[in-house]
This record gives C-alpha cells, sequence and structure tokens, in this order.
C-alpha cells in the first residue's frame, strides 16, 4: 500500500510543475523580415556565413610517368576550394589545383556531403571537370570521388582544417592522380 502512495504522490509532484514550468516560458517575438527570425520558435541563427574558402596542399602521385618533356617537379599538389554551403550537410565544391610532378591542373566542380556531429565530421563527394594534361595529352574531362574528415574550430566554428583522398580521373586515358592532401580555411 506505502509503494501506491509513494507513486501517486510522485505523479502529483510531475503534475503541479508540468504547467508551472510551461507558463514560466514567455512567447517568442518574430520582429524584422520574413525568415530572419532566430530564437524561441524561429530559425536557429543567421545564414550570413554561407560561403568558405580553402587552401589545399599535399602529396600527389600519378600511376604512371608523365609524358616526355612534362615539367618534371616533388609529387606535391597546392590548390584552392570554395564552397556554397546550403546546409549543414551539404556543400557544393569549386576546386582547383597543380600538381607539381607531370605539370597538371585539376579544376573541378561537384557536391560534398557531410556527416552529423562535433567537432569532427565525415565528408565524401563527387566532383567532375577539366584535367589539363601538358606535352601531347591535352585536355581531359575527368572525375574526381572524395573522401575525408574535418573539423570546425573557433567559437562561431567558422575555422576549418581538414584531410581528404581524392583520386583524379581522367576519362580517355592519361593516368590517375592519387591526391592526399590538407586543407585550411575560413567560413564567411
Amino acid at each position: 500500500m506505502m509503494r501506491h502512495v509513494r507513486l501517486c504522490g510522485a505523479l502529483a509532484m510531475v503534475a503541479a510543475t508540468v504547467p508551472l514550468t510551461a507558463s514560466a516560458q514567455s512567447r517568442g517575438r518574430t520582429d524584422g523580415p520574413e525568415e530572419s527570425e532566430y530564437g524561441k520558435g524561429g530559425y536557429s541563427g543567421p545564414g550570413g556565413r554561407s560561403i568558405s574558402l580553402q587552401l589545399d596542399w599535399g602529396a600527389a602521385i600519378n600511376s604512371r610517368k608523365p609524358p616526355r618533356g612534362a615539367p618534371e617537379g616533388p609529387p606535391l599538389f597546392v590548390g584552392a576550394t570554395v564552397s556554397l554551403w546550403g546546409a549543414d550537410w551539404y556543400q557544393l565544391d569549386v576546386s582547383g589545383a597543380y600538381i607539381f610532378d607531370g605539370g597538371r591542373f585539376v579544376g573541378m566542380v561537384g557536391p560534398r556531403f557531410r556527416t552529423w556531429g562535433w567537432p569532427l565530421v565525415f565528408t565524401a563527394g563527387l566532383k567532375a571537370g577539366a584535367i589539363v594534361i601538358p606535352e601531347g595529352e591535352g585536355l581531359r574531362f575527368g572525375i574526381s570521388p572524395q573522401v575525408g574528415a574535418e573539423v570546425l574550430l573557433g567559437d562561431r566554428e567558422n575555422f576549418l582544417l581538414a584531410l581528404n583522398y581524392t583520386p583524379d580521373i581522367p576519362i580517355g586515358g592519361g593516368g590517375v592522380t592519387h591526391r592526399l592532401g590538407m586543407s585550411v580555411g575560413y567560413k564567411f
């Protein structure tokens, strides 16, 4: 019998506190133009930070020897990526990279998807575009699948650090270039 009394008492206390906490919350305000509200019952925050700029560098290894007369250099690459953020889980990338060994230029556009998590997220994407192979090979259409991991840092989560693996695959020959790189960027 005592067990039932305790259970009923606990339920009565919970039932009494629910209306008190609900009445303590005031109604949220929605001043300003449409879709600019944030806070209680509105949107999560202002959407001003939707573009990021990244500097990319790392190792680049060609699957076949560069053609005769092509520039010789270390197995490294440098590049940049501009991303348009559609949401936290999706972005559209425009990237360019120069591979020193063989003198290739890679220009790609495509989507990249991000997993949920904080502060570390995993990314996967597929880009398509132009691969310029010097000395007789010329311009090729290519695809570049990408996998990686990314960290957003800072009090507003606007600094990016990333590690990526990207094989650049030219359609019609020319050999695959495997890129393993690091990126540092800023999200505006």
